[in-house]
């Protein structure tokens, strides 16, 4: 047996994730959530579908992140051609709570 095979003691990574979301379901769901959950990975195994695998994008900048809503941007779309974002106006909203007067039947 080779060691990319899982063995008894060892389940496989996709085998021990299926089990754990069963159980996932069979806490939250009870007994008939852990047979909904079996049944839908059942269907999707049979259907064959893979889960799209996303890859992280990571950037990296020169200095800390600037904040664009109270220091506003300015991007530069061509030479000639800028693009500018006031910052935002600090207003403080006040909740007004209106009573509405119960008239009389």
């Amino acid at each position: 047996m080779s060691e990319s095979e899982p063995t008894p003691d060892q389940p496989s990574d996709a085998l021990s994730a299926d089990q754990a979301m069963i159980d996932r379901a069979r806490k939250k769901y009870g007994s008939l959530g852990a047979i909904v959950a079996g049944g839908m990975l059942g269907i999707d195994k049979v259907l064959g579908r893979k889960p799209k695998e996303e890859i992280p994008a990571v950037w990296e900048a020169s200095g800390e992140p600037g904040d664009i809503d109270n220091d506003g941007i300015e991007i530069d779309v061509d030479e000639n051609t800028s693009v500018t974002s006031n910052p935002r106006q600090t207003s403080i909203r006040v909740r007004s709570v209106r009573r509405r007067r119960r008239t009389q039947p």
